[in-house]
């Protein structure tokens, strides 16, 4: 960190790397110097902001945090992982070779994010949901890679907003690839006009009514699962379905089950994300756990069966196996066998191996991230520089950066 810091001295002897940004003559070129940043991770980028001031407004802007994105998600995606234990959130990066060493959340972002659940994750950007009967309820946005988080604006008084989450009301996050756009989508159940959705946009910082939908619907869970610009949970209307929110249109639509799954079975099933891909768990815990994949191509039948876990198999006992991420090679996927086992099942070689997750009391709850450098905040402008507002109390405090 000091060998960056004295980098941009005046009386450092230090020659600068190229004319476009530190103000010398070289040989290496701005796209060369672009190319290089971009294949850094986020916490190296965080350090090179303190190179310069130009560099600082390159990191920032909106194309090098686009294309930075793009490439993590063809390169690493699902990098990190979010664990929820307790009270207390843990943060440690995914790595198949090797066991994770997860780092606790510290004050201020602790106390700013305690009592919240995780509705979802995309792009980098984690949607916290917080229910208390005391207070008000919040939903918040956070980058855990950027330390810094925002809660988002109260609806107005004409917008639907759950205040309990109790029947049907459903709470999704995700981003909307139509319109470039990050949203909020909640819903209010009326017995009398069914159920009504809002959603809150990212670019517009605003809450809007959009369509109410047949409270015939009976849908299982309160958090969806974003992927592919769509939220989806599972549902019942006639007989079983997928229910799905397109964020592009802001309009519901039914997806069927894949071919061979028994919609009868009375032991569950469930959804989750991995890769930006709907992953649907098929679980008959007398026997066996199926798990299935969602195409995003549109083409031929959407569903593949990856991988069917046997009881008493390779992976031993369970209740619960859930698909958490691909290793890079994609060869991999990491499991989370009930609240406290975690393993690497190779896909090829049809072999397990336990990972564990040092400093982590248990693993309760975890959810797979993509690390970026995308904004949580509203108040953040792209060219680096960032604006003030009265009512906002912004501080610093070891590194964690939180935004009121």
């Amino acid at each position: 960190m000091s060998t960056i810091a004295s980098a941009s001295t005046a009386s450092s002897p230090v020659q600068p790397l190229c004319d476009g940004y530190l103000g010398g003559t070289s040989h290496i070129t701005d796209d060369l110097v672009n190319n290089i940043l971009l294949r850094l991770p986020v916490k190296h980028l965080l350090r090179c902001r303190c190179v310069s001031k130009l560099w600082c407004s390159l990191i920032d802007s909106t194309s090098f945090v686009k294309r930075h994105l793009q490439r993590t998600i063809e390169c690493s995606p699902d990098s990190g992982i979010v664990c929820k234990s307790d009270s207390n959130f843990y943060l440690a990066e995914v790595d198949s070779s090797c066991d994770f060493t997860a780092v606790e959340v510290t004050d201020p972002l602790k106390t700013f994010l305690s009592g919240t659940v995780i509705v979802g994750s995309c792009n980098g950007l984690v949607c916290l949901w917080k229910n208390d009967y005391k207070v008000d309820n919040d939903i918040y946005l956070w980058n855990p890679a950027i330390r810094k988080a925002t809660r988002l604006p109260k609806p107005p008084d004409h917008v639907p907003f759950p205040s309990l989450l109790i029947g049907s009301a459903l709470v999704g996050f995700g981003y909307d690839n139509v319109n470039d756009d990050y949203k909020v989508m909640t819903t209010v159940d009326s017995q009398i006009w069914g159920i009504m959705v809002a959603v809150y946009s990212f670019k517009g910082n605003s809450w809007t009514r959009a369509e109410t939908i047949t409270n015939r619907y009976r849908i299982s869970g309160h958090f969806g699962r974003y992927a592919n610009g769509s939220l989806y949970w599972l549902a019942r209307k006639d007989s079983d379905i997928i229910f799905a929110y397109d964020l592009g249109v802001e309009r519901h639509r039914e997806l069927s089950f894949p071919d061979g799954v028994d919609q009868t079975n009375e032991n569950g099933m469930g959804l989750t994300v991995v890769n930006d891909c709907l992953c649907l768990v098929d679980l008959y815990s007398d026997s066996h756990a199926d798990i299935w994949l969602m195409n995003n191509t549109g083409v031929g039948n959407p569903w593949s069966k990856i991988i069917s876990v046997k009881q008493l198999g390779i992976v031993g006992s369970f209740e619960i196996v859930w698909p958490v991420a691909f290793s890079k090679s994609r060869n991999d996927i990491l499991l989370q066998v009930d609240e406290d086992g975690l393993m690497w099942y190779s896909c090829a070689r049809n072999e397990v191996k336990n990972v564990t997750v040092h400093g982590l009391p248990s693993q309760l709850y975890l959810r797979a991230y993509t690390e970026s450098l995308v904004q949580p905040c509203r108040n953040f402008k792209l060219d680096g520089k960032q604006k003030q507002k009265k009512n906002m109390s912004d501080f610093l405090s070891e590194g964690f950066k939180l935004i009121m």
